[in-house]
């Protein structure tokens, strides 16, 4: 017979250890968050502010628009 001490290493406990971590991976890499920030990374281009003297009207339609798209994919 063992002892109560040399139950703790059986394949039973090794089992019951990865049910129970499973779940807990699955949460880790189901939740995921992916942040869209493009319409910042362009604004801080070195060549944004010619962009927008040259074409102020253009540049605010187009990041707007940018910030239109990601807002409707961070919403799925």
């Amino acid at each position: 017979m063992r002892a109560p001490s040399s139950l703790l290493h059986t394949p039973l406990r090794l089992g019951v250890c990865a049910l129970l971590l499973a779940p807990c991976a699955l949460l880790l890499t189901a939740c995921t968050t992916v942040r869209l920030d493009h319409a910042r990374r362009l604004m801080e281009r070195p060549d944004f502010a010619a962009a927008r003297a040259a074409a102020p009207e253009w540049c605010r339609d187009a990041l707007k628009t940018i910030n239109q798209l990601e807002y409707q994919l961070e919403a799925k």
